[in-house]
């Protein structure tokens, strides 16, 4: 077989011998046809030192055909008909090339269902308007026929007669052959008269890689032969043939195998009997290479290196955004299966190989010329335009892996003279295992941006955040989220986070600072969990052994009185920051998503709303929340409030030194609790009220009863943010110090005991006490002692008589109790008791 090509090649190797006479003018020795045909005949130029005898801008007579030349490129085309046989004229320059030898490619093109063939000739002259040597046909008849072919090189040599001359015409003819109907089109491309040195030497391998899971890129030295290149024999890797082989252009092809190649195995390609177009073949050769997969990528294996969301039009670089790309790693990758996209748009790469610790820059489609000086550049169609005020570019591939992801927006460039001066945000170190948005910087260099080369604040040592666990909490039942002070590397695994009581837990995914984490079965809700995560790695690949323990809790929703309003400091000393105190009066854990505080206005309704309630924010059972704009000033304030419990926001409502009303609103927006406060409230022998709270002593009695609130006590620091009050009561320390016994009974005696008795045991005495009966509905029964001193215990007796001395009705009864001490601290304590009857 490979004797019977070789013939073939050599039919097509044509030397012909004429003569001719032409004058000197200077033009291009090499034609490509990729410029833009003048539409002009002869004797006009159609292009430089071309001229054609009918030269059109459709695809007729002699034209400029787009796509159809070698690798996809331009051609010249000429279609001949029974009334138009094609001509050109071309002129060569003898003294700047003394080589006298004429190289191009040419093929012809199936045009309509007739068998004609095109008949090509050519001749030489001396000059344009002289004459020309006797027509000599370049092959047979049967050399272009209407079929479409490859491309074949074809060479002539000049005359020896003309070897003297200064500059020749080369005469070319396609005529309509033979046959019937429509005649064959026929191209040529790459046109050169250049020194022609035979071609002795065999093609070698340049270079052989992955292309894909189960495909090969192979590339030889120089083109091959294009029949013998796509044989699957001529390849053997490790015993098996490529089923299938496509070529990419003359020296290149594409090797498609039936299973997927093992990423980093080291494997033996075998390729014999290729030759090159002049017929060297190709020694049987042994090429031994490590397969990689050119799209197998994982996350930071490219990194968004550089953006330029908001450029200016009066600095050094284009006025036009970019992205820069960069590969940290120590393998090439093909990037057309890659998808860019911000918040809006997304669209596809198209291919390119990005080397090792290589740079590129990616830009709108049609502005590459305006980067080329600055590095190598990827047009991308569709660009999505970045919004100045803040954005994020993700590079993830087709299948939906995350390669990268920057998140920026104004506050990223370090003040607005770099955010709307035309700086690009640069990252200060890409081979960090983690997101780089936290890490962004302005550009330092004086053109104020780096496209394709080494970013200007680039720094391999800089310092990272202390990494900590900031916040856990549930968004439902089935998944809880996982914040962290910085960003960390995405090789966490669910068997490094541990929970206690256990959870089952079943997929987790990272994004910048935060994990998301799904369960595979529902958290019980008010169940107390300590969470913490072994050997997390940070950015750098460093691990931690231990980060946590954190409590996890699934919060229930309050219920109407269960979040009261506790504490107020609304006169502090200068300087310091203002607060208002709430309590968690319940045993569970409550969400306090979207609670808020406001005031009211003149007209009475509620204004200045502040939400203080972020999604992750619970209160404990029993709990306190100190609510400030500087937590940290209270805290130096009041030392002995080191650990109570804050939250900062950046205003608060208004709340006047000379008085005014705190509004706490719950998350569906209703207003919980309405405090009126003044300095009124505050003890009458505090003589300077400024830097003192108002403090809530009992949660059991109305919000605005006066005798509620009492100054907090001096001995605490004159307030107590975040913790108890130092003026509560021990509400449930009372209610338990006053006991029924039997809390049912039966006064006519017919089952047990005919009275009940109320025991009361305090700890300290000066009370000064009153102890009533009431129905359920509040209606006064009987008073069993008013305003009596209490001393450290006693005991009164109700039979289930009213004030009248008549048995009263069965049913539900209330023991109220209504306590003060000597320094004005209330108490109010409710019990239940049910009067019986016989059956």
């Amino acid at each position: 077989m490979l004797g019977t090509f070789l013939r073939y090649r050599s039919s097509l190797f044509l030397v012909i011998f004429c003569m001719g006479i032409f004058t000197i003018q200077s033009f291009s020795q090499i034609q490509d046809f990729e410029k833009e045909f003048s539409i002009s005949s002869y004797p006009d130029e159609f292009l430089p030192g071309w001229y054609g005898n009918e030269v059109r801008a459709t695809t007729s007579r002699i034209f400029q055909s787009l796509g159809l030349g070698r690798g996809g490129s331009k051609a010249l085309a000429i279609q001949p008909i029974s009334t138009f046989n094609g001509v050109l004229w071309i002129r060569l320059n003898l003294e700047a090339n003394p080589s006298k030898k004429v190289v191009f490619w040419a093929r012809s093109q199936q045009n309509g269902a007739g068998n004609r063939p095109a008949l090509v000739f050519y001749s030489w002259g001396k000059g344009l308007d002289g004459e020309f040597s006797g027509k000599t046909q370049l092959g047979s008849n049967s050399e272009f026929p209407n079929v479409n072919q490859d491309f074949r090189r074809f060479i002539l040599e000049v005359p020896e007669e003309l070897g003297s001359e200064e500059e020749i015409i080369l005469r070319l003819e396609v005529n309509y052959g033979n046959g019937t109907g429509s005649a064959a089109r026929w191209l040529m491309d790459d046109f050169a008269f250049e020194e022609f040195i035979p071609d002795t030497i065999a093609p070698e391998i340049a270079s052989v890689k992955g292309y894909s899971a189960q495909e090969l890129l192979i590339r030889f030295s120089e083109k091959v032969d294009p029949v013998f290149s796509l044989l699957p024999p001529a390849y053997e890797l490790e015993g098996e043939n490529p089923e299938k082989i496509k070529s990419q252009n003359d020296s290149t092809f594409i090797l498609s195998f039936g299973e997927s190649l093992t990423e980093g195995k080291v494997y033996s390609l075998k390729i014999t009997q290729i030759p090159d177009l002049d017929g060297n073949i190709l020694k049987d050769t042994l090429v031994n290479f490590k397969f990689f997969d050119p799209r197998l990528f994982s996350q930071k294996s490219i990194v968004i290196n550089e953006l330029m969301p908001a450029p200016r039009a009066d600095q050094d670089l284009p006025n036009v955004e970019y992205v820069e790309l960069y590969n940290p790693t120590e393998k090439e990758y093909r990037l057309d299966s890659l998808i860019l996209s911000n918040t809006r748009t997304s669209t596809r790469l198209e291919n390119y190989w990005l080397g090792p610790e290589k740079y590129l820059i990616l830009v709108p489609k049609g502005q590459e010329k305006n980067f080329t000086a600055y590095g190598e550049v990827l047009g991308v169609a569709n660009w999505p335009t970045l919004l100045n005020s803040g954005d994020q570019v993700i590079m993830k591939t087709d299948s939906g892996l995350e390669i990268d992801r920057i998140s920026f927006s104004t506050s990223s460039w370090g003040g607005s003279e770099f955010a709307g001066g035309g700086y690009s945000l640069e990252v200060p170190d890409p081979y960090l295992l983690c997101t780089n948005s936290e890490f962004l910087k302005s550009s330092k260099d004086p053109k104020r941006g780096t496209p394709g080369v080494e970013n200007s604040v680039f720094d391999p040592n800089f310092q990272l955040p202390e990494l900590k666990i900031t916040s856990a909490y549930f968004l439902d039942s089935l998944s809880f989220e996982i914040n962290f002070s910085g960003p960390f590397s995405n090789t966490l695994a669910l068997n490094q986070i541990q929970i206690s009581p256990s959870l089952n837990l079943e997929s987790l995914s990272i994004e910048g600072k935060k994990i998301k984490v799904l369960l595979a079965e529902k958290a019980l809700p008010n169940q107390l969990f300590q969470l913490s995560i072994n050997e997390l790695q940070d950015c750098r690949g460093k691990s931690i052994s231990v980060l946590g323990p954190i409590e996890l809790v699934l919060p229930l929703k309050p219920k109407k009185g269960d979040i009261l309003l506790n504490e107020l400091l609304f006169n502090p000393i200068s300087g310091d920051p203002k607060f208002v105190e709430i309590h968690n009066r319940s045993e569970n854990y409550l969400s306090l998503e979207n609670w808020a505080l406001g005031n009211l206005d003149n007209q009475g309704q509620v204004a200045q709303v502040r939400v203080f309630g972020n999604r992750d924010l619970v209160i404990p059972p029993r709990g306190f929340l100190a609510i400030t704009t500087d937590q940290e000033k209270l805290k130096i304030r009041y030392p002995k409030s080191q650990s109570g419990k804050f939250i900062d926001l950046a205003s608060l409502p208004s709340f006047p030194i000379s008085g005014g009303t705190v509004v706490l609103i719950s998350s569906s927006g209703e207003a919980e609790e309405n405090f009126t406060y003044s300095e009124e409230l505050h003890h009458p022998l505090l003589r300077d009220s400024k830097g003192v709270s108002l403090e809530r002593v009992y949660s059991g009695i109305p919000v605005n009863d006066p005798k509620n609130w009492q100054s907090a006590s001096g001995n605490e620091d004159f307030a107590t943010p975040g913790r108890k009050n130092s003026q509560a009561l021990d509400e449930q320390a009372f209610e338990e110090s006053i006991r029924i016994d039997p809390p049912v009974f039966d006064p006519e005696g017919s089952s047990g005991p005919s009275f009940t008795s109320i025991r009361y045991q305090f700890e300290d005495p000066g009370w000064i006490g009153t102890f009533r009966i009431v129905s359920s509905s509040g209606q006064f029964i009987y008073t069993l002692c008013q305003n009596a001193v209490l001393g450290t215990e006693g005991q009164f007796v109700w039979n289930g008589v009213d004030s009248k001395g008549a048995r009263v009705k069965p049913g539900y009864y209330v023991l109220l109790v209504e306590m003060v001490d000597l320094g004005g601290k209330t108490l109010v304590i409710k019990k239940t008791i049910v009067v019986a009857t016989r059956l």
